[in-house]
Formats: structure tokens, C-alpha cells, sequence
């Protein structure tokens, strides 16, 4: 018996499993009911496994399983076949809808994007997940937020096409960090090949692709790598942002504040100071605030972050 019968019996399975735990359920018989829905379950995390190769993102697709329950194991049968009669995946690479390489996008601009999530009909809200995406790859808009927009659009929608759309392009997006995360750990020679990586690593870790010693391993790991770049490239307030969100995240706080002490003293570099301002906005740090921003002011720097210009009245 050939792969493809196998993957096609299991799939009927299944789908009869899903079918057969609604009967139950609805006579009440709810241990065969239980019974069939984790058959169903089982099934259908076996099937997508067998595609994505991933356990931990099979695991969030059979989310999509629920969602389409009892009927999503007849789509993976298509798509392991390479079939696409019941919805066609995006290409998000052929007929971009706009050209975002001039488009800026706040979190105010954005407010547009979660009312078409919400109430655009299926056409338009297809739109915005590939606005998003694109605007995602070519950094107009903030990755880990655009990320959560996506999830967003999984979450709450109903319609079956924007959620293999959202899908596909989490999809095509993690595969798309995984790749610069390897290129960029074995290119490691320019101080931007150094930024780079520690950047694609943090959105990473960030993004929700990762929880917890996997997150942690992927921070870590970059941490070590990016420290020793810092005795090379001494005088990169990008490279020290990278390090210091890096610290952020895994909550090494201590270190973190010793650091900005140390390059706000050597550098009196802009960016380190709006960073620092922030963070210690966050940490509720009322003295270390007005300190840093009096630094600021005496220093003449104009701001560049909104959030700060915001504070200053600009």
C-alpha cells in the first residue's frame, strides 16, 4: 500500500471520527463522544505532521483542525496530493496588491487593518493578511506586531479561505526567519551580518513561533554570539540595542541596566538614549526616567522614537 492510500484512509478516518463524535455527543453518549473527538484529534495532528515536518507548529496548525471540525482532514489530503480545488494557498511572491517601499505604518495607521479583520467581507480581509505580510518582509511595519495581527486574523475569523491565507503566511513567515536566522549564523563577517542575525533571532523568539527552553535556547544562544561581537564592533548603538532587547527578553535585567549605564556614559548615542528612556518608562523607574531624559534634553538630541516625541509635546 503506497503513502498517498495510506494518507487518504487516515484522513477518512478521521473525518468519519468527526462525524461520529457529533452523533454521540448530540445523544449524549459522552465517552464515546470524548472517545472519537481525541481519535479525530490524533488523527489529524498525524496528518499535519506529516506535512509541516514540525512538531511544535503542527501542534498550533491543529488549532485550524478544531476550527474546521469535522472537515479539515479532507483538506490536508488535498494539499498532500498537491490538490487545490477547495481554496487557493497565497502566493504572496506574484501580484502584490500595493507597493509598500515608500509606506510607513504606526500602530495608529494600523487601526484601519483590525476593523477589515473584523467586519471586511472575505475578499478584503485576504487583502490585508497579504498587506500585512508584505509589509511585514520588507519591515514597514513592526514584525512581532504584524506577527500578532495574523494570529488575529486566525483567531477570530470564520470563513475558511482567510484562515488558510493567515495560515500560509505564518507559515511562509517562520520559514522565512528560520532561513536568515541559518544564513546569517554562518555569514557572521560584516557588523551588519552581526545585527542581522540578532535581529531575525529576537523576532524569532518573539513572535510566538517559540515557547518556552525553546525561546530561551534561540535568546541565549544569540546573546553569547552578539556579547563577543561587542569587543569587535565597540561602537554600534544598533548592535548594542540588539544586545540590550536580547537581555529584555530573557529578563536579565541586572546586566541589562549595567550595560546602559556603561554605553550612555562612553557613547551619549541617541538611539541608546530613546531605548533607555523607554525601558525604564516600562520597568516603572520614575528617577532613572527623568535622569536619562534630562540627558537627553541638555544633549539637544530631536527624538525620533513617536512615543517620545509624544511625551515631549513635539
Amino acid at each position: 500500500m503506497n503513502k498517498e492510500k495510506i494518507y487518504f484512509i487516515l484522513s477518512f478516518l478521521a473525518v468519519v471520527f468527526g462525524i461520529v463524535s457529533i452523533i454521540f455527543l448530540i445523544m449524549d453518549f459522552k465517552l464515546y463522544g470524548m472517545i472519537t473527538v481525541l481519535l479525530y484529534i490524533a488523527i489529524s495532528y498525524f496528518l499535519i505532521y506529516i506535512i509541516e515536518k514540525r512538531i511544535f507548529f503542527s501542534m498550533i496548525k491543529l488549532f485550524i483542525a478544531l476550527i474546521l471540525y469535522p472537515f479539515y482532514p479532507i483538506i490536508l489530503y488535498f494539499r498532500y496530493r498537491n490538490i487545490k480545488p477547495l481554496y487557493k494557498p497565497i502566493d504572496f511572491g506574484e501580484d502584490e496588491l500595493i507597493q509598500t517601499k515608500n509606506v510607513n505604518f504606526s500602530s495608529v495607521d494600523l487601526a484601519p487593518f483590525h476593523i477589515i479583520l473584523k467586519y471586511g467581507d472575505p475578499a478584503q480581509r485576504k487583502y490585508v493578511v497579504r498587506l500585512i505580510y508584505n509589509s511585514i518582509k520588507s519591515e514597514k511595519i513592526d514584525f512581532i506586531y504584524g506577527i500578532k495581527l495574523l494570529r488575529e486574523a486566525i483567531k477570530i475569523d470564520s470563513h475558511p479561505d482567510v484562515v488558510l491565507y493567515a495560515s500560509d503566511a505564518l507559515s511562509n513567515l517562520e520559514n522565512f526567519l528560520v532561513e536568515k536566522i541559518s544564513y546569517y549564523m554562518n555569514n557572521l563577517n560584516t557588523l551588519e551580518d552581526y545585527i542581522n542575525y540578532g535581529k531575525y533571532s529576537y523576532y524569532y523568539a518573539n513572535s510566538g513561533f517559540l515557547a518556552g527552553e525553546h525561546k530561551i535556547e534561540v535568546l541565549w544562544q544569540s546573546l553569547i554570539i552578539l556579547r563577543a561581537s561587542l569587543e569587535v564592533f565597540i561602537d554600534s548603538p544598533k548592535l548594542i540595542i540588539t544586545v540590550l532587547k536580547i537581555l529584555e527578553s530573557l529578563e536579565e535585567y541586572e546586566e541589562l541596566e549595567n550595560m546602559l549605564e556603561e554605553y550612555l556614559e562612553k557613547f551619549k548615542a541617541q538611539e541608546i538614549y530613546e531605548f533607555s528612556i523607554l525601558y525604564y518608562i516600562k520597568r516603572k523607574n520614575q528617577k532613572k526616567v527623568q535622569k536619562v531624559l534630562s540627558e537627553f534634553l541638555e544633549l539637544q538630541f530631536s527624538p525620533k522614537e513617536e512615543a517620545i516625541r509624544y511625551m515631549l509635546g513635539g
